[in-house]
């Protein structure tokens, strides 16, 4: 883990906290509005922090699938780093499922709408890169996300009728 992802998530969990005492101290915190807060925190401080100082190189990256030439080239850190932007999206699509009561389609297109928004706003305020591929990892995220909380629910439901007896109805004749 880079120095940067660390103080990502040093920023996120100082973030969440701040965020989650108001709740608290007017007794208005629920599990939901905590999951929201704590997500929210957390990919915030993922894509916006630490700030960068210095401009990169090449601001915007068009090219599909190029963290594949990058882990060549790179070695394992592209590949960690496409791996983590998927991870990071997966709980918003677990949330579109569990509480948006959103279809698959629905999720991913919210998905690649909450990626384009953080693309472009690290683009113009953050001095980061608009990359293509963080917008493909991401969408697939949230998909992923979403198919995985689907299939909690029918383990879960499918557990829940097998561990319940059946009654047998006994007519009165």
């Amino acid at each position: 883990m880079t120095n940067a992802q660390l103080a990502s998530i040093q920023w996120g969990v100082f973030l969440s906290v701040v965020f989650l005492l108001p709740q608290l101290l007017f007794r208005q915190l629920t599990f939901r509005g905590a999951a929201i807060t704590v997500y929210a925190s957390m990919l915030f401080s993922a894509t916006f922090l630490p700030m960068q100082t210095v401009a990169p190189q090449q601001s915007v990256q068009l090219v599909p699938f190029q963290w594949i030439a990058d882990t060549f080239r790179d070695g394992q850190i592209a590949f960690d780093q496409m791996t983590l932007n998927v991870l990071l999206f997966v709980p918003l699509g677990a949330m579109l499922m569990f509480w948006g009561k959103r279809t698959a389609g629905q999720a991913a297109l919210i998905g690649y709408g909450v990626s384009l928004l953080i693309e472009g706003s690290q683009l113009l305020w953050a001095n980061r890169i608009f990359d293509v591929d963080d917008l493909i990892t991401n969408t697939t995220g949230t998909a992923l996300g979403w198919l995985g909380a689907l299939a909690l629910v029918k383990v879960y439901a499918r557990a829940k009728a097998t561990s319940v007896p059946q009654r047998e109805l006994v007519s009165a004749s």
